[in-house]
């Protein structure tokens, strides 16, 4: 129940982290306190493999050492011990501060969230779009009024946010936000009651035809941060680093990325990835 809520056991990112940790012996002679850690997880073709850390070491080492299998980075493993996720000063502290009871084999619990990558959906996509091969990118090489292309991931819990830049615009006639599946792609997000955006060109809020004054107008060289929260069901932006505050609450339960273009040469590209 952490991350997008794919439970433990499915073909997804929730994956189980066994560990122990004892006290070894030489003749009587205390040498050594270690932790054992075994990581069985359900990404990237049901890998296992084993970790050995001193006591000494924290829970961000644990982050590291899975992260260096994945080639992830720290923020995309969130790691929950007794069933609580560890966060801030808890992710720097000594493992033996965890209380995993000695010589047993505790089970742990991380969600690898670069799981929840998701890429541009051709089957998904105004019919006058292009979308690149690795399916971050996408253009408009002709005027075709509004057109729409969603992400391939429906998001329905947790928090996550994704960096669109703007690789090119020319009026900054472009929308980003969420739109759900009654979505159509003819028209930009925003335009109707199943979309939510932030619109370009102005820097409102807009949903189901209506806008309102949210944040600056933004075009070429600009980024803009995506934040869906979906356990408060909030939608809020960054531009260029600069926090606007939440655009919209009561998103409904499932939600999809939802991107337009409208003039003519106007080209966008996802960049990063995480939760916050």
């Amino acid at each position: 129940p952490y991350g997008f809520g794919r439970l433990k056991g499915e073909d997804a990112g929730i994956s189980s982290v066994e560990a122990r940790y004892g006290t070894i012996f030489i003749k009587s002679e205390r040498v050594k306190q270690q932790l054992e850690i075994r990581v069985i997880t359900f990404y990237q073709k049901s890998q296992s493999f084993e970790i050995t850390l001193s006591l000494d070491k924290t829970p961000d080492d644990i982050r590291g050492e899975i992260c260096s299998k994945f080639s992830c980075t720290k923020e995309e493993v969130r790691l929950v011990a007794q069933g609580i996720e560890l966060t801030g000063k808890q992710l720097r502290m000594p493992i033996a501060s965890l209380n995993i009871p000695p010589h047993k084999r505790v089970e742990l619990l991380f969600v690898h969230e670069a799981r929840y990558k998701f890429q541009l959906d051709k089957s998904r996509a105004g019919s006058h779009l292009v979308i690149s091969n690795d399916l971050l990118s996408v253009s408009i090489p002709k005027y075709s009024g509004d057109q729409t292309v969603r992400g391939n991931v429906a998001l329905t819990r947790g928090r996550l946010y994704w960096d669109v830049f703007i690789d090119r615009s020319y009026n900054s006639r472009i929308n980003l936000g969420v739109c759900t599946e009654a979505h159509t792609l003819t028209s930009y997000v925003g335009q109707t009651r199943f979309g939510w955006a932030y619109y370009g060109n102005n820097g409102k809020r807009e949903h189901a035809g209506g806008s309102e004054k949210y944040g600056p107008a933004y075009t070429t060289g600009d980024t803009i941060r995506v934040m869906v929260d979906m356990d408060s069901r909030s939608l809020a932006f960054m531009r260029n680093g600069h926090d606007l505050g939440i655009a919209f609450h009561n998103l409904p339960s499932k939600v999809y990325p939802a991107f337009t273009l409208y003039t003519q040469g106007d080209r966008m590209t996802l960049r990063k990835f995480g939760t916050f």
